[in-house]
């Protein structure tokens, strides 16, 4: 679990928006064709693996068992894993592109702030700790430091040889409030934790039985050690815990279990192709709808992504020209 966020926190680093090229079509395999550690492409012959994009992955995934049926999900997943996969490429080609020119030197403070900002979030108290946290996990601190050093790399690349300065006028943020302004209003979200019993567990019905009976008591502690306990499905080690989610995007079966009830619930058995799912209710936020001077520092904020991320595609189209980029499906 700690290897996975670490992979996280220092892999994804590119805005989720910043999707630079449509993805090349390839299709991933049901289970039972490529393993983990498949090759999926390669940019100027170094590799990417299955694991690789997994390790980035495997936290959106996980929400997507509460949006999508058993039929759908695997088909999510494939969009989803393209889409990192191309992540992935974009930022092997700028630390390329760096390796190439190497047009300035990495801020040794930076990486080591991302190293100590790294600790404070697992709660080390110190360096050392972090070391056996690291250790435990299968890596090392050097390994870690490098992850920071590519982070750097690739934030300043991408922040001083691809964005460039946005000046917006009155008139350009209003009108483009009055043309998108659903985007600016929030539907209405709730916060789930999952767990999933899998009908095939040899102790299946036991198991529906024992846990129909805990969660009498509507104890958060005791769903989400359940969770880490008993749950085949998603999230497990996290307690399940999916994020906000908007509630119209809710599976069916989900939405019509939550509906109305409060935060604090936990709802189940819900019966599913994949299994039994008990489900319990963290938070819910109202819908809200957008006002325009309340909305101007994230209309501006907005707009600049939109023109900064058109600066972004078109410098990876570029980049992506003059290398050999080889997917392996």
């Amino acid at each position: 679990m700690f290897k996975l966020l670490l992979c996280y926190l220092f892999g994804i680093f590119i805005c989720t928006e910043m999707c630079a090229q449509a993805p090349p079509a390839y299709k991933l395999q049901h289970p039972g064709g490529p393993q983990v550690d498949s090759i999926l492409a390669s940019v100027n012959g170094e590799p990417i693996s299955l694991l690789d994009v997994i390790y980035e992955s495997s936290y959106s995934e996980a929400r997507l068992y509460a949006i999508y049926s058993s039929k759908e999900i695997f088909h999510q997943i494939q969009k989803l894993r393209k889409k990192i996969l191309d992540k992935i490429i974009d930022r092997k080609l700028i630390l390329l592109e760096y390796k190439a020119k190497k047009p300035f030197n990495v801020p040794r403070q930076y990486v080591e702030n991302l190293i100590d900002e790294l600790a404070m979030n697992f709660g080390c108290s110190d360096r050392s700790e972090l070391r056996q946290k690291a250790k435990e996990a299968g890596t090392s601190i050097e390994e870690l430091r490098e992850k920071a050093r590519i982070n750097v790399i690739s934030q300043i690349m991408i922040s001083n040889y691809i964005y460039t300065v946005v000046n917006l006028t009155p008139r350009e943020v209003y009108d483009y409030y009055h043309k998108h302004v659903k985007k600016f209003s929030t539907e209405p979200q709730i916060r789930l934790q999952l767990l999933l019993i899998s009908q095939k567990h040899k102790d299946y019905k036991r198991i529906k039985k024992d846990l129909q009976e805990a969660f009498k008591k509507a104890d958060k502690n005791i769903f989400t050690g359940m969770v880490r306990l008993y749950s085949s499905g998603p999230g497990a080690l996290r307690g399940g815990d999916l994020g906000w989610i908007e509630s119209s995007e809710l599976r069916q079966e989900f939405a019509k279990e939550t509906k109305d009830k409060k935060i604090g619930s936990i709802l189940g058995p819900i019966e599913t192709d994949e299994g039994t799912y008990f489900i319990r209710i963290n938070d819910r936020k109202k819908a809200k709808k957008a006002e325009f001077a309340k909305m101007i520092p994230q209309i501006k904020n907005t707009i600049e992504g939109e023109r900064r991320k058109k600066a972004y595609d078109a410098y990876i189209a570029i980049l992506r020209k003059k290398s050999i980029i080889r997917y392996f499906f």
